[in-house]
């Protein structure tokens, strides 16, 4: 019986179909596989903007599938905000805002409203953007919005959940040293930025001890606010109705900075703006690292962290035809398609890493940061490995990088990584809450809509011919740091040593 109910549901499920259907033999290589070309059109983005009185942008994307609805509130602020002696002053802010109570609710009481309504609202921070999210069901969506809107704008950073962040921010501290990824995050960042750079500053006992009620309070009335600021929701929801109460809560919502005495004045309405002088040009080129060479740090134990890069190009146009070609360039040396260089050689020929991501950042410089050193990005290549392996596995790098430098890269290879960054593109509008989160990104950033109708046109247009000039434009091996994090005397004298020093030169012990 149960066979023959078996034999139902698959005739049941099965298609009609009249001829057999031949599929594909599998290849004895990655590279050898081919795939139909893709014909995805990203969303219109037309009837999913909205605006509030006071010009905040809302995208709302509704989906009726589940009583669930998903709001996001995002504000260009972020650690590049932050001024000498106020590391990490971003993410404490936007952690304790969430933490700390807010309006009528006390820490306790605002937990308790919060899981009363099924629902959950977080805040945090990173390098350019701050952002609160609530997830609730689309029955409570209103008082959870209510609650959201107490939290942004009279967040009561209560002392005594302060007090306890902070003690676990020291614990946290306490055990970095003991974190190979940690440590390598840290000095990385220094080698390559230089250390008075913001992307270098980094949360000390004494940048912990700074934190207090008043210090969030200043950083709040002085950095959020509905400049540049965009909302994007999705869900059960009926886009009007959500947008009228949103411009309820927000529309109001106004520019304020602390005065010398306490006080707050009014700023204009409206985005950041940058005068033509502040601007970097674009393709300005990639740049050497602060501090290149080969440096290690002495931690002894089975694994190794390995970093090598630079900082990164500079781009004041999402068009400009050398981020297109860097695109291309890092999907080719280590993208998450089918095909990569480093990973091929390091992982499946050689087996040399645990792991390797590779990371070259293409963004465009917001327009207020006018600081050159807030638009500088990086490149780097990331490795996990037993110390035994760690020159082995750099040298690796070095060759393929140089590879990149000297060769024209295979038209082959090249529209295998094109086919890998397109058949990627619907995953980035495969669902509603991704549709409205990623065109309200595009303002946040300052990307245009048409980013997205143009990507496989922009992507196709690149020949072997770019992707060597950029390469040769923006990476430079001989300017970039190869920082090890292990066992010292095993990661510096395996197979592959000569050849980092010719590059590099001799290992130098970093001093922390």
């Amino acid at each position: 019986m149960s066979r023959l109910l078996a034999l139902a549901v698959v005739a049941a499920v099965t298609p009609p179909f009249t001829a057999p259907v031949s599929a594909q033999a599998i290849p004895e290589r990655p590279e050898d596989l081919r795939f139909r070309p893709s014909v995805f059109e990203p969303p219109p983005v037309a009837g999913l903007r909205f605006e509030l009185g006071n010009g905040v942008p809302v995208y709302v994307a509704p989906d009726r599938s589940l009583p669930l609805v998903d709001i996001v509130l995002a504000l260009p602020v972020g650690d590049r905000d932050e001024s000498p002696g106020e590391d990490g002053r971003a993410s404490m802010t936007a952690a304790m805002a969430r933490r700390g109570g807010a309006g009528e609710f006390g820490p306790e009481e605002l937990d308790d409203e919060i899981d009363a309504l099924g629902a959950r609202i977080e805040a945090s921070s990173s390098w350019g953007r701050t952002v609160l999210v609530l997830d609730s069901g689309s029955e409570s969506v209103d008082q959870g919005l209510e609650l959201l809107a107490s939290i942004l704008f009279e967040p009561r950073f209560d002392e005594a959940r302060l007090a306890q962040a902070k003690e676990n921010l020291r614990a946290s501290l306490s055990a970095e040293a003991d974190d190979p990824r940690a440590v390598l995050e840290r000095e990385w960042l220094r080698l390559v930025h230089g250390p008075g750079s913001p992307r270098s500053r980094r949360l000390t006992d004494a940048s912990v001890e700074a934190f207090d009620r008043d210090a969030l309070v200043r950083f709040h009335r002085r950095h959020w606010g509905p400049a540049g600021a965009v909302i994007a929701a999705s869900g059960d929801v009926d886009a009007e109705a959500l947008v009228a109460r949103l411009d309820e809560l927000f529309g109001d919502w106004e520019p304020r900075l602390p005065e010398a005495g306490g006080e707050a004045k009014r700023l204009p309405q409206g985005p950041p703006t940058e005068s033509a002088g502040d601007a970097a040009s674009a393709g300005d080129g990639g740049s050497a690292a602060d501090s290149p060479g080969w440096w290690t740090i002495d931690r002894p134990g089975t694994q190794a962290a390995l970093a090598f890069g630079q900082r990164g190009a500079l781009f004041d146009s999402w068009d400009d035809p050398d981020r297109w070609a860097l695109m291309l360039l890092t999907e080719i040396l280590d993208g998450p398609g089918a095909v990569s260089r480093l990973r091929s050689r390091l992982q499946l020929e050689e087996g040399l890493t645990y792991r390797v991501l590779t990371y070259f950042d293409l963004d465009v410089a917001a327009a207020a940061d006018s600081d050159r050193s807030h638009r500088t990005g990086e490149f780097r290549v990331f490795l996990e490995t037993i110390p035994e392996s760690a020159t082995a596995a750099a040298a690796v790098v070095l060759e393929e990088l140089r590879r990149l430098l000297r060769d024209e890269v295979p038209e082959s290879e090249i529209a295998s990584a094109r086919r890998s960054l397109l058949a990627r593109l619907p995953l980035l509008f495969d669902r509603p809450e991704m549709i409205a989160g990623r065109y309200a990104e595009d303002e946040l950033l300052g990307r245009p809509h048409e980013y997205w109708s143009v990507y496989r046109e922009r992507l196709v247009a690149v020949t072997a011919a770019d992707i060597l000039g950029a390469a040769r434009q923006f990476v430079d091996t001989e300017g970039s740091v190869l920082l090890v994090v292990g066992a010292r005397n095993a990661a510096i004298s395996g197979r592959g040593s000569e050849k980092l020093r010719d590059v590099l030169g001799a290992p130098r012990p970093l001093k922390r």
